[in-house]
């Protein structure tokens, strides 16, 4: 009997929606491991297999605190998957 695969979510441990959906995932019973991105960041092959299943746009958080920092000028360069990769960490 094989067991199910255990899901694993991405995000960071200080973010609220990411503690709300940890929460969630835990009062439901659901089995999942938890991945930090300060500790152990995506590696581009991951980020390029998530940008092809779902669209680039997707992994931009705009609604962030980091993007909301960023400055008019560089915000209005994210206009393609290639210079979504450039703006500062």
């Amino acid at each position: 009997m094989n067991a199910s695969p255990v899901l694993t979510v991405y995000g960071l441990t200080q973010c609220d929606a990411v503690k709300r959906a940890r929460q969630w995932l835990q009062a439901q019973g659901v089995e999942f491991q938890f991945v930090d991105f300060k500790k152990i960041p995506p590696s581009a092959a991951q980020i390029s297999a998530w940008a092809e299943a779902v669209g680039w746009e997707a992994l931009l958080n705009k609604r962030g605190a980091t993007w909301r920092k960023l400055d008019a000028a560089t915000q209005a360069r994210v206009v393609d998957a290639p210079r979504s990769r450039t703006f500062p960490a």
